[in-house]
């Protein structure tokens, strides 16, 4: 067990921690955790493990643990322990976690170890909207979204209106080299107090959504499983974007792209939001007639203004999304290629569910107004083919 006992070497393992920066995990209840931590780490208890596995970081960042305390009463300590271990020790697709060991978070390791080894403790309730993460997104948007950004925000004005305030300095994408757009051209981007709309396809438990969200986009999250839905909304609520994220259960399979984006298109945002605790249903979304501007006296535009669609095909929607974006719209589709079935993983090994060379391009063609960016593969560490796709439609936002 990777679990340190000795008080010396707890505080020269805090001291490598601090040195290394490496991610922290705290599974103890959220109370204790806000009474004082070891300051950068983030709380995921025990007993919520099972439900938050996506909330981790990928397996090959190095992750040290503070653990849950075995209570008094408890018989077996080291059984206490290696259960919590087990989430990480488990060898999962002959890939476990990057261990760099782990503590037990009592009172000792705040008095003692961390005084010994200089490492800082924070103490109070975490502000969401300035919570740490251990998650990362997709590789393929942590690259483009960025891109795509500095891209808008060149049409939309040097200086960004796109998202102003909304990325930390290091987070920024650098700036255009293009020549700066005039100001009528800036003129015609959203308010500032109108985020743009990303639409999120197949958006899984919403590490995607979640992140453009902290970027300050508003993200339309579109999946037909209902639990990953719920785990979409608990992380945007976590980080403080619950209002910035609206995950909305539809089959894409089996629903018109026309009528998803008309629908989309013609509902006011706080519809999709307010007081929702968990993902709306696209029949009750498109029945009520409440939540549409159709009609009414001042119309909300909500125009979308980027797609992404990650580990997900449906070729349908795909062939009319070229005609149903407006101008200066994105789309980043990064979804498996002909070539995964032949990996040692093996899956997708079907024709219908893996993309082949090109077939993007030739759906996103420049006679309909497209421009192609990105038009290429990256690899998995498991050796899996991923399209890198991103296409922007000529002209400028309305």
């Amino acid at each position: 067990m990777l679990l340190e006992r000795d008080p010396a070497a707890r505080a020269e393992m805090l001291s490598a921690w601090s040195s290394s920066r490496t991610l922290l995990l705290d599974m103890r209840d959220a109370d204790a955790f806000h009474a004082r931590r070891l300051a950068g780490a983030v709380n995921l208890p025990r007993t919520t493990m099972s439900g938050r596995l996506h909330e981790l970081p990928p397996r090959s960042r190095p992750l040290a643990v503070v653990l849950d305390p075995a209570p008094v009463a408890c018989v077996d300590e080291d059984a206490w322990y290696r259960a919590q271990l087990a989430w990480f020790t488990a060898d999962f697709k002959g890939n476990p976690w990057t261990l760099r060991g782990c503590v037990v978070g009592d009172d000792a390791l705040f008095d003692d170890a961390a005084a010994r080894s200089g490492f800082p403790v924070a103490t109070g309730a975490v502000n969401p909207t300035a919570r740490g993460r251990l998650w990362e997104p997709s590789d393929n948007v942590a690259r483009w979204l960025p891109a795509v950004e500095a891209r808008m925000a060149h049409r939309w004005g040097r200086g960004g209106r796109l998202l102003e305030g909304a990325m930390s300095s290091e987070e920024e994408p650098a700036s255009s080299e293009e020549e700066p757009a005039s100001s009528e051209a800036a003129a015609s981007g959203p308010d500032d107090d109108d985020p743009p709309l990303l639409v999120d396809l197949g958006c899984g438990a919403g590490r995607d959504a979640v992140y453009a969200a902290l970027r300050g986009w508003r993200v339309l999250a579109l999946d037909s499983d209902a639990k990953g839905l719920a785990r979409c909304a608990a992380l945007a609520e976590a980080h403080g974007v619950g209002d910035r994220v609206a995950p909305v259960r539809v089959d894409l399979e089996r629903t018109d792209p026309a009528d998803v984006f008309e629908t989309i298109g013609s509902r006011r945002w706080s519809s999709l939001v307010a007081g929702r605790a968990s993902a709306v249903d696209w029949a009750s979304l498109v029945n009520d007639a409440n939540a549409s501007t159709v009609g009414a006296a001042l119309t909300v535009k909500n125009p979308v203004r980027a797609v992404l669609a990650v580990r997900f095909l449906q070729r349908r929607l795909a062939t009319a999304l070229p005609s149903l974006l407006p101008a200066g719209a994105a789309v980043m589709w990064f979804h498996f290629m002909r070539g995964a079935e032949l990996t040692a993983v093996g899956r997708p090994n079907k024709a219908k569910d893996l993309l082949e060379d090109g077939e993007l391009r030739t759906a996103f063609d420049a006679e309909r107004g497209w421009t192609v960016v990105a038009d290429g593969a990256t690899k998995l560490p498991d050796g899996r083919p991923v399209s890198e796709f991103v296409a922007v439609r000529d002209g400028s936002y309305s």
